[in-house]
């Protein structure tokens, strides 16, 4: 099937990031349900950090919908029965008291006897909570209400409502909390919260390794080769000074053999260019001491080695060059490459 960047509208992260968990092409994505596809990616991004957020399962399906496009065709996913009982309408949450969870260590500081607290049910606020609880055989506190159905009273809705009931707190509680802090709900709806967004490159926690520079690739088209992508390599000179290297290399053979090749035309006149094999050892002087500094910050496996092994599919490839004199050219021209061993894109631009 077609690889998967040369499907179109494709992210530019999710390509790097599918390619890195071996998904390389369509066929293997519809061989793999989306919770395998969004575990493996998961594992390929703690290693190689393409990504400065973990992956889950509403990206990678947002990322997979230009697969499903193109090829008219849905992903396969296990099928999980939903038992209507564990969803709850919003409305009804403002009759019902909040459960607060509390550590093991509040619990053993304070002496509280669990077996005396009243025992209550999970419930979600739509099918796509659920259904991740279920896929994942864990509760995600930041996606559930626990509603107890022992404690809760059927009384009518209040015009003005807090976030939390006033029933969840004992005397005790009350002189302690202060409840000006607590919103409205009301309040809440109108007002609500607003996080402002991080701008990257004054963010001190910013990392150039993960992502380039915002100025980089301002109005490049992303499916273009002049679009600056993957991880920023630890010695950029030092690379680069490789690829120039191989690349003299080249030349300095390529000449040499052609001058000597003078002496078959007109030995007497061309006597000087019986030297020419000097140049040849020159030039293999200059790929050992600076053509071999070039090296994947990944795999670390030099890129202008000579090795039989089989090379990475995605790597760059001309028909009789081969990949090493394509891989130097093209990071020296686009300042970023593919590692010919592992396929991972390297940045050499900030």
């Amino acid at each position: 099937m077609k690889p998967i960047h040369d499907i179109e509208n494709m992210q530019p992260e999710a390509i790097e990031l599918l390619e890195a968990a071996g998904y390389l092409d369509a066929k293997t994505i519809f061989e793999h349900t989306v919770t395998e596809i969004t575990t493996e990616l998961i594992k390929a991004n703690n290693v190689l950090q393409i990504i400065d957020t973990e992956p889950n399962r509403a990206m990678v399906e947002k990322w997979l919908k230009p697969i499903e496009s193109s090829f008219g065709k849905q992903l396969c996913d296990e099928s999980i029965e939903l038992d209507p009982s564990l969803l709850i309408k919003p409305k009804d949450l403002l009759n019902r008291p909040f459960a607060i969870p509390i550590s093991q260590n509040f619990i053993k500081v304070h002496h509280i006897d669990t077996n005396r607290l009243p025992s209550g049910a999970v419930r979600f606020l739509n099918e796509e909570h659920a259904v991740k609880h279920l896929n994942e055989e864990h509760i995600d506190e930041s996606h559930y209400k626990v509603v107890s159905d022992e404690t809760a009273q059927e009384k009518p809705e209040p015009e003005e409502s807090s976030l939390f009931d006033d029933t969840l707190f004992t005397e005790k509680d009350k002189q302690i909390l202060d409840k000006s802090r607590i919103l409205k709900m009301e309040t809440f709806k109108k007002e609500g919260s607003s996080v402002n967004a991080i701008e990257r490159d004054k963010d001190p926690e910013f990392n150039l390794t993960k992502t380039t520079r915002k100025e980089t690739n301002e109005g490049v088209d992303p499916n273009s080769r002049f679009y600056i992508k993957g991880v920023l390599h630890k010695t950029v000179s030092r690379f680069k000074l490789g690829c120039r290297s191989f690349l003299l290399v080249n030349i300095m053979i390529l000449s040499s053999f052609l001058i000597f090749s003078l002496v078959l035309v007109d030995r007497d006149q061309y006597w000087w260019a019986v030297w020419a094999p000097l140049l040849g050892l020159l030039a293999l002087f200059l790929f050992f001491t600076g053509a071999q500094q070039a090296s994947c910050p990944i795999c670390n496996q030099k890129q202008f080695a000579l090795k039989r092994c089989l090379k990475h599919k995605n790597a760059h490839h001309w028909l009789i060059f081969g990949y090493m004199l394509p891989t130097a050219i093209h990071a020296l021209f686009f300042k970023w490459f593919r590692c010919i061993f592992c396929g991972t894109s390297v940045r050499l631009k900030e």
